[in-house]
């Protein structure tokens, strides 16, 4: 009986696994992003986004990184970052967050929810080739920045699909002109794991020192690249 028992059991195992493979994790609407999307417009009456500047946007990682503009002293940047989103919702949002202020050059930071929300790393980089090309038909010359999926406490569990994601989409920007990868990554492992001292409690958002490092990986990358383009001009 426990035989049967245990042969049924794994009969089961294997109908849920393949049940997972033919109905993969599609992404949620992004629609309950609107709110918090309609809200910078509102910013943008208030305060004005001269063009040609640098976007930054993406999920919780932009949007806490509090001292952005005190890190970036050699170039204009204006912040868009609304926690919690994915590469779906910018690739829905990305005229009201990105393309409207007519910018030189877009950073964009997603894939960290994604792999979280159970989407595939091939699916990911589906998206962001997607927002790619939207971005590009608005704005051909605009340069684009893909800040590297960042490992966490939190996740650490997730982290092989994280790293997964940030190569392949590394291998996208490397055949692309004027499209950058910036591995923070690196900044933030310490022997293959996730940095101890560099997160808040929950283990998932960076605290101060954290964003220290994660400003050091970015912040050369972008000034140096957007100055060397200013003086070209």
């Amino acid at each position: 009986m426990n035989i049967i028992k245990f042969l049924l059991l794994g009969v089961l195992f294997i109908a849920v696994d393949i049940t997972a493979q033919q109905f993969p994790v599609s992404y949620k609407s992004p629609l309950s992003f609107t709110k918090e999307v309609n809200d910078f417009l509102l910013l943008d009456k208030q305060i004005n986004v001269a063009p040609q500047g640098v976007i930054i946007t993406g999920s919780s990682s932009v949007r806490f990184w509090r001292s952005i503009h005190q890190d970036f002293t050699k170039i204009k940047v204006t912040s868009r970052g609304f926690g919690g989103s994915n590469m779906n919702d910018l690739l829905h949002f990305s005229e009201q967050l990105i393309t409207q202020y007519q910018p030189s050059a877009v950073a964009i930071y997603e894939g960290d929810n994604d792999i979280a929300q159970g989407i595939s790393p091939e699916k990911i980089v589906s998206k962001f080739i997607e927002l790619k090309k939207k971005i590009r038909l608005a704005l051909p010359n605009v340069r684009l920045y893909f800040i590297s999926i960042k490992p966490s406490i939190s996740r650490q569990k997730m982290w092989p699909q994280m790293a997964k994601t940030n190569q392949l989409i590394q291998a996208v920007c490397e055949r692309e002109q004027d499209c950058s990868y910036i591995d923070v990554a690196s900044n933030l492992l310490s022997n293959g794991l996730p940095k101890q001292d560099v997160f808040i409690e929950d283990g998932l958002h960076l605290n101060e020192k954290g964003y220290q490092l994660w400003s050091q990986a970015i912040v050369p990358i972008i000034e140096r690249a957007e100055m060397a383009e200013a003086n070209s001009e």
